[in-house]
């Protein structure tokens, strides 16, 4: 590998960085990955995987500094070891680029195969894979540096935002190709994958300008209901502290009689909003209860949770639904929990991670995705980042959920890249479903997101406020949430079956030679 192959690799691993939030330049992601493709060219399949590690460790370093503030400012982790945290993190995603630069130039060496044929379906296959392996992490997936392009991301609704990732890896891997042909002179065999490129991209392009001049408000949906979303901006380092919690719930209810005046059908407070147990503490329960009464209205917020199994005391990450008869009418814990901001993984093997749980928090996952119930329509509750997952939005709108609705705590993140970049999967699950979002953070970003993914309505980071908006209930079914990703299956399969069609192919040009 020469100095050359190594810059090109580092090369594509900052341009990706440069097509996610805060810098937005999602018009780079087109044509990020061609120095890679570049700097595979005549490398062995290692060589290749050491080329595809640097773009990878490159990308993740420049996307995810801000887990360093989580450890270290929040969690209290010592510096060193939230470094060397945060680079193992790295590392590891990293090896999904390492694996696809490998694949791809073990398949070129033995088979006759453009890098247009292969590169698509091996990436969406390798992104789905990180969206589950060791609990998953399919945090800023390629697809998602599009979610300011509304037109390109509707298809979203029949392959998820894997076939976003798709398009732009075959438009880099032409662009490659055109770039090769330009240099080496033979044009032939490139002009059917640009046509091939072309197609899908106008096609889909097509679809999203149409899916977006059908939509209206008043034609698809029902009665528009009002919904008011309550930003209190309580800083991280004070939330849990016993001492502050009258002035959290001051400035809670402060804010909630002031969205009276939008006469809301639905109050929304944040992830943990109550820093208590509200299923036991005395006066607060109460207030609560009674807050909601005096609105008349439903009123969801986050809050610890606990129940008892036997002898054993487990804590959850829940939220609650009061009505607006000051009743408690529905409850739901989150399922999929945060690695060392939740739960600690592997703690039993390695004691010192005992530290963490103590600092980040140790909660027991739910049971159901299961929506809760009003009088108006269905609440499907995603808690932090469960909405990160597009199978978790498909099973709780597939459960009977008639909107979403994401309750989030991001005061972790500081003003970094992260609460830009945790908001960008919201649009794309809005697309998804087909449903309104409705999105309530502590700092911000709070956020009314129709189902086209147009954000109707939102907040800045760290304001207390009070957002207000319309929205509508909905229970149509997208191809994407009936079916799921069958679109990943399908590209996988495509992508045994050339291989292995070249593969037989080449094998009995070889025998006929021999037989001559």
């Amino acid at each position: 590998m020469s100095p050359w192959n190594l810059s090109l690799a580092l090369l594509s691993g900052l341009l990706l960085v440069l097509a996610f939030p805060r810098f937005d330049l999602e018009v780079v992601a087109w044509g990020a990955l061609i120095p890679l493709f570049r700097s595979l060219r005549g490398t062995s399949p290692v060589q290749a995987s050491l080329l595809g590690f640097l773009a990878g460790f490159s990308f993740f370093t420049g996307l995810l500094p801000w887990i360093y503030n989580v450890l270290n400012q929040y969690g209290h982790i010592p510096g060193p070891v939230s470094v060397v945290l945060l680079l193992l993190l790295t590392a590891y995603l990293a090896l999904y680029f390492s694996a696809f630069a490998f694949v791809l130039r073990w398949a070129q060496t033995r088979m006759d195969l453009p890098e247009t044929l292969l590169a698509p379906p091996l990436w969406v296959s390798l992104e789905y894979i990180r969206g589950f392996l060791f609990s998953g992490f399919p945090w800023e997936l390629l697809g998602y540096s599009q979610y300011l392009t509304l037109p390109l991301i509707q298809i979203s609704d029949l392959t998820g935002v894997y076939g976003v990732s798709f398009l732009i890896v075959l438009v880099n891997a032409t662009g490659y190709r055109v770039l090769e042909a330009s240099t080496d002179g033979n044009w032939r065999p490139v002009r059917k994958e640009v046509l091939a490129a072309g197609f899908l991209l106008a096609l889909s392009s097509a679809y999203g300008y149409f899916r977006l001049s059908e939509w209206r408000l008043e034609s698809r949906e029902g009665t528009p209901l009002r919904i008011a979303l309550i930003q209190g901006n309580i800083p991280q380092d004070v939330k849990w502290d016993s001492r502050f919690q009258e002035e959290t719930m001051a400035i809670y209810t402060d804010l909630t009689r002031r969205a009276r005046a939008a006469f809301p059908h639905l109050i929304i407070w944040p992830e943990t909003a109550t820093p208590f147990f509200f299923q036991d503490t005395f006066p607060h329960r109460s207030r609560i209860l009674e807050l909601a009464e005096e609105l008349k209205t439903h009123l969801l917020f986050g809050s610890p949770g606990y129940d008892r199994k036997g002898r054993e005391l487990r804590y959850y990450n829940s939220a609650f639904l009061i009505s607006p008869e000051g009743k408690i009418a529905g409850r739901y814990d989150k399922i999929h929990l945060v690695p060392f901001g939740e739960f600690t993984p592997l703690r039993d093997y390695f004691p010192f991670l005992r530290n963490i749980s103590v600092q980040m928090g140790d909660f027991f996952p739910g049971q159901s995705h299961g929506p809760i119930k009003t009088g108006d329509g269905a609440l499907g509750v995603l808690i932090c980042f469960e909405g990160v997952f597009p199978s978790i939005t498909n099973e709780t709108v597939r459960q009977g959920a008639n909107v979403l609705v994401n309750i989030t705590n991001d005061a972790w993140f500081g003003r970094t890249s992260a609460p830009y970049q945790h908001l960008g999967f919201y649009i794309f699950r809005a697309v998804e479903t087909d449903r309104w979002v409705l999105r309530s953070a502590n700092t911000g970003i709070s956020a009314v997101i129709d189902p086209q993914g147009r954000i109707r309505a939102r907040t800045g980071l760290f304001e207390r406020t009070v957002l207000t908006g319309t929205f509508a209930m909905k229970d149509t079914k997208t191809f994407y949430v009936r079916h799921g990703d069958y679109f990943v299956l399908l590209a996988a399969l495509a992508l045994l079956t050339a291989v292995a069609y070249s593969f037989f192919r080449k094998k009995t040009f070889v025998r006929k030679g021999k037989s001559r």
